[in-house]
């Protein structure tokens, strides 16, 4: 099992960020989101479930998690400002 764990964090936190935010939350709207914060966020590439619990452990330290939630943000009001689809889509 070979997983970027940053990006199970940035899908446990980029819902729980969205709740504050009025704004699309369509499908391609929040992959967008997504794959714009993981592109400036560094991978952590772990391939054993023990290696996952030790990057979630270090994600919690309040930098790790402010740097995340910090590039979850800019997504969100990049995407905000610039969906990639009509209001009907």
């Amino acid at each position: 099992m070979l997983v970027n764990a940053n990006e199970e964090i940035v899908k446990q936190r980029l819902p729980e960020l969205l709740k504050e935010y009025d704004c699309c939350k369509c499908e391609k709207c929040v992959c967008d989101m997504m794959a714009i914060a993981l592109n400036n966020i560094k991978p952590a590439y772990v391939n054993t479930a023990e290696g996952m619990l030790f990057k979630r452990i270090n994600s919690m330290l309040p930098q790790k998690n402010a740097d995340i939630d910090i590039e979850i943000l800019k997504a969100i009001n990049l995407v905000s400002a610039h969906p990639k689809h009509t209001e009907d889509e």
